[in-house]
C-alpha cells in the first residue's frame, strides 16, 4: 500500500515536470522573455507547488525516505 502511495505521488511529480516542459517547446531559452511571460511564470509556479506537495506527502509516509 505504501509503495502505491509513493508511486502515485512520484507520478504527480513526473506529470508536473512534463506539463511544465510542454509550455517551453519552441520558447527561446532566455530568462528575460520568461520573466515577462505571465502565463509561463504562473505555470512554473503552480507546477513547482504541485511537486513540493507531492514530495512532502512522500516524506511524511515514513522515515525510510
Amino acid at each position: 500500500m505504501a509503495d502505491e502511495y509513493i508511486l502515485k505521488h512520484l507520478q504527480d511529480v513526473l506529470d508536473a515536470i512534463n506539463e511544465m516542459q510542454s509550455c517551453f517547446v519552441d520558447f527561446p531559452n532566455r530568462f528575460d522573455l520568461f520573466e515577462q511571460d505571465l502565463m509561463r511564470r504562473c505555470v512554473v509556479e503552480r507546477k513547482t507547488e504541485i511537486m513540493g506537495e507531492a514530495i512532502n506527502r512522500i516524506r511524511k509516509e515514513g522515515p525510510h525516505i
